[in-house]
């Protein structure tokens, strides 16, 4: 990519007739005065970066044959001297900063002439673009949607605006610094971080603005950032503010944006941030989204794994919100309502779409990364988050078993005798031990240790050292001088916190358990750079209490 010098922001018209142009958001004031449409305006980045490497190529080579025909006396290697003086190829359209991408030395009597290399330096805004594309896009072509994918699509149809190429440039800049070991950066980040809140609140002003996938995208990218470099509880309730203003913008936006496959993954990706939240505050998904959804559903050809896994999720929220707000008179019909749930996350656990299947390792090796001697491999770390999610929901539920079962066995005269309740105790307690293994069975893959499936079809029972186990990864993670750590996707780390979470932080968890959670928190911390699992381990432990929740 060859950066091509800072394009007009003006509309096609105004450049077209070469006239100056306001960029007005909303449509430019010179066609509204000329009494024609504003045809809109082009996206900056990629008018701003070109792939122009063959172009290059070409220039160099024919200046090249040139320069070789001007020679005369003999050539070779051993009298090659190098000149002071060079020529530079670069594209077409001038630039500042690519002036020197391929240098040309030249000509002098009995000395080589070639182009000895290309010297094409990416921006740090280019590095930290491709870091976040590389570590927290993932894109649809797996079993299920992707992460963050429409994202690929607004690059291609130019219609990415200034606010989400700040916000993309503030996470990748947040992220390179750590992977760089650069904290000087991290200021750059923060600037990026402030440029796209502003122009983001200034796109939630403008009635047309507003509606644009790319002001959605870039709410939640920001959400992202809060959550990688936020070391106290104030980022925590910032992230949730982006949330839920995103969840607002889907109101806005109307059923006229789910009209599209972009549309609804746009209101996908909302809802699976809004989740954790509203979990976090014991509230219910928001009604206009539930609505939306089953609108959206309505218009599906083929409905995706993760949208019906996404729905039961929903409805959990609103037992969960219906729970603590006391509105269960009769512990019978609570836990009947939460059996009848478990129940439908069960049958999709039980009827695994494919793709979805996940392959055990077990081996003996690293005992301080595989707990218990095994891990999960998933195809990737998306499908891992979605299992995870329904387990850490599934903890959830059945502990509000246990805890109405406990309540009442407690008490003075209680309701809920007999064999089938106690059966039940040790069938939710039972469940939560299990759905904790398999959370703690993801980390490897998340974290990096493992990478891909190493076949095609799940193995139930396959030995120590398989293909796919990365052997650069650190026996002990223990040291914070760990000198290098796997090539990973930091979304893994990004994904896991909060899953490590639930299971660190509930009642039936044993001290081994909320030790290893807390250990692997702090390596997300370390070596991801997703501060908020420095917090997170730091309230496991006890040394901060939640106070925004």
């Amino acid at each position: 990519m060859v950066f091509c010098g800072r394009p007009s922001k003006g509309c096609h018209a105004c450049r077209a007739k070469k006239t100056k142009c306001d960029a007005v958001p909303t449509g430019c004031t010179q066609c509204s005065n000329a009494g024609r449409a504003c045809p809109g305006y082009r996206s900056q980045t990629d008018v701003i970066f070109r792939e122009e490497t063959k172009s290059v190529i070409k220039k160099a080579k024919v200046k090249h044959e040139k320069a070789k025909q001007r020679t005369t006396g003999s050539i070779s290697p051993s009298s090659t001297t190098p000149n002071s003086n060079t020529s530079s190829l670069c594209s077409s359209r001038e630039s500042s900063s690519s002036q020197r991408d391929i240098v040309v030395r030249t000509p002098q009597p009995s000395q080589i002439i070639s182009i000895n290399y290309f010297n094409i330096t990416p921006s740090i805004e280019d590095k930290a673009a491709a870091f976040f594309l590389s570590n927290y896009v993932i894109g649809d072509h797996g079993p299920t949607r992707g992460h963050l994918d429409l994202l690929s699509d607004l690059y291609e149809s130019n219609s990415i605006d200034d606010n989400l190429v700040a916000a993309v440039h503030a996470v990748g800049l947040a992220g390179y610094s750590h992977s760089a070991k650069a904290p000087q950066l991290m200021n750059q980040a923060r600037a990026q971080y402030a440029k796209s809140l502003q122009l983001t609140n200034a796109a939630l002003q403008s009635p047309i603005a507003v509606k644009k996938d790319s002001t959605l995208l870039a709410i939640l990218i920001l959400g992202i950032f809060e959550t990688i470099t936020g070391r106290n509880q104030k980022s925590m309730k910032a992230w949730a503010e982006h949330i839920h203003g995103a969840a607002a913008v889907i109101r806005l936006r109307g059923r006229e944006a789910i009209k599209s496959k972009g549309g609804i993954r746009l209101l996908a990706q909302v809802t699976s941030s809004l989740l954790t939240s509203c979990l976090q505050r014991d509230i219910a998904i928001p009604k206009y989204i539930t609505e939306m959804t089953a609108f959206a559903e309505k218009t599906m050809t083929n409905i995706d794994p993760a949208w019906i896994a996404q729905k039961i999720m929903v409805d959990y929220t609103a037992f969960n919100a219906r729970y603590h707000a006391g509105q269960y008179t009769d512990p019978d019909v609570l836990l009947n309502e939460a059996q009848a749930l478990d129940e439908r996350f069960l049958a999709f656990y039980n009827n695994v779409p494919k793709g979805w299947e996940h392959t055990i390792i077990h081996t003996n090796e690293d005992p301080d990364i595989v707990f218990e001697g095994y891990y999960h491999i998933y195809h990737d770390h998306w499908v891992a988050q979605i299992w995870n999610a329904i387990a850490g929901l599934r903890i959830l539920l059945n502990e509000t078993i246990r805890d109405v079962l406990i309540q009442d066995f407690a008490s003075a005269s209680p309701r809920l005798q007999g064999a089938e309740y106690a059966s039940l105790f040790q069938k939710s307690t039972t469940t939560i031990y299990t759905l904790q293994s398999d959370i703690l069975a993801s980390i490897p893959q998340h974290i990096g240790y493992c990478t891909s499936t190493p076949h095609a079809h799940p193995q139930p029972h396959r030995n120590p050292h398989p293909q796919n186990l990365n052997t650069n990864f650190p026996s002990s993670l223990s040291s914070p001088h760990s000198e290098k750590f796997p090539t990973l996707r930091f979304s893994g780390g990004y994904f896991l916190i909060w899953p490590l979470f639930l299971v660190g932080i509930s009642r039936v968890s044993t001290k081994e358990v909320r030790a290893f959670c807390v250990r692997t928190l702090k390596i997300v911390g370390l070596h991801m750079g997703i501060q908020h699992a420095f917090l997170l381990a730091r309230i496991m432990e006890g040394e901060v209490r939640v106070t925004v929740w």
